[in-house]
């Protein structure tokens, strides 16, 4: 399902997310919004390249950079990336989870300069084929969200198996989970044409039963339930910056997976800096953070 309004979630939308485990706005996003994302993601790579950051790089030289974690901790913090939280993201956030949420991970997606990419089916949170899978997925149900917005064209990274966010995982996708890799026989960099035709023979072999590709462009949104049978897929390797975070109903304690941020936002001036309602998403995460040794999400 998308819908074409402006950044709003109507409660037949709410309606859909819930029932499918996944949500497209399309054009939920001004192109000034856009360009003052992409143009902070490019300032963050120029600090990297410059040295003055740490920033891992596809491509150095044409300063690509690789998958950018914590873009509002104080060395990667651009303004636009926190006030797109503020000013835009949070109400849909809010939408989606029924209140207020604070923050768990604010990053982006990257591929590119030919490499190829090559996810494997999973659920991010879930227990597939365990007895108590079900209970487990219901357990987290509602209580947190993430999402994918491309900022550069021709997004179509991200596969889902639409309404398998609630329900057991069947021996077929469990199959489709559990193949071995791609052979490349000690291959890297780009996938020739040959390898190609061999890795669509591969993938179709064991197909996932009912995937579906997500098609979005710069200014769209998909927030997804982490459950959701997915994967990220970029076999030639192609310029993909895509925005990705996740969220979480502000009573969660913080857990292992998004432990380590309270130090870097209490740098001395930086959450001052921040939009008033990005502030209080991070307010919400350091005032559950642990003293002692984080939970993991099956501890929760």
């Amino acid at each position: 399902m998308t819908t074409t309004q402006k950044p709003a979630i109507s409660a037949a939308d709410l309606a859909f997310y819930h029932d499918q485990g996944y949500l497209v706005l399309r054009q939920a996003f001004t192109p000034a919004r856009v360009k003052s994302l992409v143009d902070g993601v490019k300032r963050v790579a120029e600090l990297g390249r410059e040295g003055k950051i740490q920033v891992s790089f596809l491509d150095k030289e044409k300063t690509l950079p690789a998958r950018l974690g914590n873009i509002l901790h104080p060395d990667r913090y651009q303004p636009a990336f926190a006030d797109w939280l503020a000013e835009d993201l949070a109400p849909l956030i809010e939408a989606t989870i029924g209140g207020p949420a604070r923050h768990s991970l604010y990053g982006m997606l990257a591929a590119g300069a030919g490499e190829p990419y090559l996810q494997g089916w999973h659920r991010d949170l879930g227990k597939p084929g365990a007895p108590d899978e079900v209970e487990y997925l219901k357990h987290h149900h509602g209580r947190f969200v993430q999402f994918n917005a491309p900022i550069q064209p021709d997004d179509h990274f991200l596969h889902i198996v639409p309404a398998s966010h609630l329900r057991a995982s069947t021996p077929a996708e469990i199959k489709a989970q559990n193949r071995p890799a791609f052979d490349r026989q000690g291959k890297t960099g780009p996938l020739s044409a040959d390898e190609l035709i061999a890795l669509e023979k591969w993938d179709a072999a064991d197909a996932m039963p009912g995937a579906m590709i997500v098609r979005m462009n710069p200014g769209d949104i998909a927030f997804y339930n982490a459950n959701l049978w997915h994967r990220g897929w970029n076999a030639k390797g192609l310029t993909r910056w895509t925005m990705h975070s996740a969220f979480w109903k502000p009573e969660y304690p913080v857990m292992a997976h998004e432990h380590g941020q309270r130090e870097p936002m209490l740098t001395p001036g930086h959450m001052a800096r921040m939009p008033r309602v990005t502030r209080e998403y991070i307010q919400r995460y350091l005032d559950v953070y642990p003293e002692g040794k984080p939970k993991t999400l099956y501890e929760v």
